[in-house]
């Protein structure tokens, strides 16, 4: 008995394919290969490493959970104006402007996600992370911290909701241009 020098399962001498992967036994030599194995040896001089574990994804999610509950603190009437405006909505179905409390409520919360990300991209930086992932974060911060600016403008009437979208989707295409050229210019120094 050998075994198949492409998945390494036993074979009897007369096969001319292997049972398991199908593979083709012919250029074989009278002498199967045996499967061979490898074991990786500890290293017992410094001690086995230990892999460092990244918990910046576990910090930017209780950052997360702190923003919903200052955005709420800052709104306690954020469920029930919601409630309201989609009540509005259903009834009179046609698009109707927010409530002041939810725009007010929306501005906030795109305000400190966007201060989060560029929180978290220092974090990052001063860890040693990828530096493509540092440059990701402080783009996605300067998209939500504009769109939360959006928003106040978009309260305070001076921009329709149009514009407001609009606007984001140009910041948004602009700034994933950035990102790509970025990358493509310098590949090693955002690694």
């Amino acid at each position: 008995m050998g075994t198949c020098p492409k998945c390494g399962s036993e074979i009897n001498e007369k096969d001319v394919f292997c049972r398991s992967c199908g593979a083709s036994l012919k250029a074989r030599t009278d002498k199967l290969p045996e499967k061979e194995t490898y074991v990786r040896e500890k290293e017992m001089c410094f001690g086995e490493a230990e892999p460092r574990r990244d918990y910046s994804s576990l910090v930017s999610f209780g950052i997360f959970l702190l923003i919903v509950g200052i955005t709420f603190i800052a709104n306690p009437n954020l469920i029930s104006d919601f409630r309201s405006w989609i009540e509005q909505l259903t009834t009179q179905k046609t698009l109707l402007r927010p409530l002041p409390g939810l725009i007010t409520s929306a501005a906030v919360f795109f305000g400190l996600v966007g201060a989060s990300d560029f929180f978290m991209a220092g974090v990052r930086f001063m860890a040693d992370k990828p530096k493509r992932r540092v440059l990701r974060d402080v783009l996605t911060g300067v998209a939500l911290v504009l769109f939360s600016y959006l928003i106040y403008l978009y309260g305070e009437r001076a921009l329709a909701w149009q514009m407001v979208l609009a606007s984001e989707v140009v910041a948004c295409g602009l700034l994933v241009i950035v990102y790509s050229v970025m990358c493509y210019l310098f590949p090693k120094k955002l690694q």
